[in-house]
């Protein structure tokens, strides 16, 4: 009888791991299944509140699954893990420290996860992993390691050049890479060009204004838009006849001005075009800051598109993902001002850079001026 009885336990175990797998799964997957709509929203919370309830078996699965969710899902996802980590910590059950910090350290899953399970972690496991994220590709831990160290370094006097240096070369967010770029030009009088570190591209050549009727330039395709033709005369707005112009940009953050260099014009659109030199073929991120509307096109593709006026424009508010060729490439941003007479709707700029993906400057690419090949974010002697 007890033999039988352990035999039949022994068959019921794959089927009990089995259940719980399911329960986990389950509404992991209808989790991942809702849209951007959010669409039935009943069916999605009564999953969301399946999924909690198993509890810290559910938590890495959840973080997991964030990987290849869409944004919507991803909320979902994120706050089901949080909220399970949260019924745990209060039920005064210990988290999976190890299976967090192993899952904080693999950079193949999507950084949202990899910042919640970082912050799920005690003080002094976090202090341990922080100096491993200075080159992570999440933003968040990158930026975290950074203050880490830039923290200590600001305290010394002088702080050493060599250690100041590293963090710049891994810093991207303009606040840090402005305080290490002070810190080193104080304690050893070495000047930072900020242009040169983001990769902006710092020489244009423009034209314009063109008309955006009722400001719908953006489905007005101009001659720039499939072929830059240098010297080229066009139809602008008001059948004016607009030439394209080369321009340089020395502002720190590489801004290009159309108020300043063509005047100021309502419903109106103006193209910037550079060419960008790759010493092989390379995924490239355009990021675009702009409180216009704009488009983004390299080699006559268009990457990137928003028509939205006068919003923010922080650093990288619109980022347009291609390829360079190897060899010359053309890139072309259109910006497009709307009629808005409020003073704060005046601004009619751009600047762009070229990066990877973590927003640092890619080997190898330089900016075409002549014959000349320029670092990204430097302006030729001439100014031309």
């Amino acid at each position: 009888m007890h033999r039988f009885l352990g035999v039949a336990l022994a068959a019921l175990l794959p089927s009990a791991s089995f259940a719980a797998d399911e329960a986990v799964a389950k509404p992991i997957a209808a989790l991942k299944a809702v849209d951007r709509e959010g669409k039935n929203n009943d069916t999605v919370s009564l999953a969301w509140s399946g999924l909690v309830s198993q509890g810290a078996a559910a938590l890495l699965p959840t973080l997991e699954a964030v990987d290849d969710a869409n944004p919507t899902a991803a909320n979902w996802l994120l706050t089901a893990a949080g909220a399970i980590a949260e019924a745990e910590t209060k039920a005064k059950r210990k988290l999976p420290v190890e299976k967090l910090a192993a899952f904080v350290k693999d950079v193949k899953f999507a950084g949202t996860a990899r910042v919640l399970a970082f912050d799920l972690l005690p003080e002094a496991e976090r202090g341990t992993l922080l100096p491993g994220f200075l080159n992570d590709p999440s933003a968040d831990l990158r930026r975290a390691a950074i203050a880490d160290q830039l923290e200590s370094l600001t305290k010394q006097k002088p702080a050493p050049k060599a250690a100041l240096e590293k963090l710049l070369s891994a810093a991207r967010d303009p606040d840090q890479v402005e305080t290490i770029a002070k810190k080193l030009e104080t304690d050893h009088q070495t000047k930072v060009s900020l242009p040169e570190h983001f990769g902006f591209v710092a020489q244009w050549n423009i034209i314009g204004p063109f008309p955006s009727a009722r400001g719908k330039a953006l489905a007005v395709k101009y001659a720039p838009e499939e072929k830059v033709t240098p010297g080229e005369k066009l139809k602008g707005k008001d059948d004016a006849e607009v030439a394209w112009s080369p321009i340089a940009s020395r502002d720190k953050a590489g801004i290009v001005d159309f108020n300043k260099l063509i005047g100021k014009h309502y419903d109106a659109a103006a193209y910037a075009t550079a060419v960008l030199m790759a010493e092989k073929a390379v995924p490239v991120e355009i990021r675009v800051t702009s409180p216009n509307a704009l488009q983004v096109f390299l080699n006559g593709k268009k990457l990137f598109e928003r028509e939205e006026y006068h919003h923010g424009d922080t650093m990288d508010y619109h980022v347009g993902k291609g390829q360079l060729a190897a060899g010359p490439n053309v890139l072309v941003v259109k910006i497009c001002q709307n009629n808005q007479k409020e003073t704060w709707a005046q601004r009619w700029q751009f600047s762009a850079r070229a990066c990877d993906a973590t927003g640092a400057p890619i080997p190898g690419v330089t900016q075409l001026v002549g014959d000349a090949k320029l670092k990204l974010g430097s302006v030729a002697p001439d100014g031309k």
